[in-house]
């Protein structure tokens, strides 16, 4: 499979083809990434400028070039997508989605947690690759691509469908329907014409301008642009917007229940209370980990923990979907994750938490039609403005599916 714009170090290169373009890696900007160079020793001999915010993708200096790929690319081949089912709420999404694909426009999705986004965008998919359109599903973290390449792969089993995150064994390719994560996008230049950007306010592409970058990059020149998500900020919202208040099965958003003060029996309790259902209970930051997972112990309970940095993480998730265990997790769970039936609760929710996290991790619960409830309670010492504000958006958004 072909890549347009698929950057790497001229030196490289044992021949330079006529179809390869070639440009100075680094000038007044980084032309890998566009930040500013720095200026320091280097192999030449001399002081070049090179950039510091790219490097791990490798050194690029002045004395460097960067090569891209100018042929043209592997034709896109219509399929089909999976029978899928969707309220008359979710098709009326699913049509805006598809004419804004057919017009190549802009459009953001504002939809609660668990309103079954996803499948939502499916018609729009198989519309685009009848129109030999190359679709780029793209996402901040790598959790929520690994989620999403999974629906996807089912949904079009017939597709080439790629999957680009950290590690994976699909690097530097492209497919039909690219599934990555916003970073691996720096390796790529005008290859989609179809971008679906997920979970739009999330860390780290909230207010990283070198991701934006990335992804208006990766984009043709009269591609359409999909932005997904439950916490628009009022950036994002100067799209066209089409809302969607309700959850796919009808049922209301769990209301977080707020426990202030709390006391260590107070969360043994709460354990205890549900410890026929998986229990996924999030701490503010990685050091708050190891701390309560020992509090825990100490009472006689044992919890796993996983965060950002664990290399066993995705083993542990899996093994936690398939459990009445406890998951001790970091904010990394916040999103993309779907877990049938499970409890939440947020220890020291006063501190660390944006309202829009709190939104997110309120939206774990009761997402799985056979469990439209369940339980998400904030544990706090304190009162702070982003418990109250996140509580009151999710309140305001189950008025809304009722007015």
């Amino acid at each position: 499979m072909d890549i347009r714009g698929r950057w790497i170090l001229a030196k490289q290169m044992e021949t330079r083809l006529p179809t390869h373009q070639l440009i100075p890696a680094v000038t007044f900007t980084c032309q890998r990434c566009g930040a500013f160079p720095v200026k320091g020793p280097c192999t030449c001999g001399k002081r070049c400028y090179y950039c510091r915010r790219c490097i791990a993708y490798g050194k690029l200096r002045t004395c460097d070039q960067l090569i891209t790929d100018t042929r043209p690319l592997d034709p896109v081949h219509p399929a089909q997508h999976q029978p899928i089912r969707l309220t008359p709420a979710q098709t009326t999404v699913a049509r805006t989605i598809e004419q804004t694909i057919l017009r190549g426009g802009r459009l953001l999705v504002h939809a609660v947690c668990g309103a079954g986004k996803t499948p939502m965008f499916f018609p729009g998919i198989e519309r685009a690759l009848a129109n030999g359109k190359r679709v780029l599903v793209t996402a901040p973290r790598a959790d929520v691509v690994r989620e999403l390449t999974h629906h996807i792969k089912q949904a079009f089993p017939t597709a080439h469908v790629v999957s680009l995150y950290g590690g994976s064994a699909d690097r530097l390719l492209l497919g039909e329907i690219t599934v990555s994560t916003t970073h691996q996008l720096i390796h790529y230049r005008s290859c989609f014409d179809v971008v679906l950007l997920d979970e739009v306010d999330a860390f780290p592409f909230h207010m990283n301008w070198t991701l934006h970058r990335y992804v208006k990059r990766a984009m043709t020149q009269k591609a359409a642009l999909i932005l997904l998500s439950a916490t628009p900020s009022m950036w994002h919202r100067r799209y066209p917007t089409v809302r969607l208040m309700r959850r796919y099965h009808g049922y209301p958003l769990p209301v977080p229940r707020l426990k202030s003060p709390f006391t260590m029996q107070s969360i043994v309790e709460w354990l205890h209370q549900y410890e026929q259902q998986p229990r996924l209970v999030f701490v503010p930051r990685i050091a708050a980990l190891e701390a309560w997972q020992t509090r825990l112990k100490e009472v006689g309970i044992d919890v796993t923990t996983v965060h950002a940095e664990d290399p066993d993480r995705i083993e542990k998730i899996q093994a936690f979907r398939t459990t009445n265990g406890i998951l001790l997790t970091t904010t990394i769970l916040e999103r993309g994750v779907t877990i049938s039936n499970v409890q939440v609760a947020v220890l020291d929710a006063d501190q660390g938490f944006s309202t829009k996290a709190l939104i997110q991790i309120s939206g774990r619960v009761g997402r799985d039609a056979a469990y439209p409830d369940g339980d998400i309670s904030f544990f706090a010492n304190d009162r702070s403005d982003a418990l109250f504000y996140a509580i009151h958006q999710i309140q305001k958004a189950n008025r809304w599916t009722t007015s």
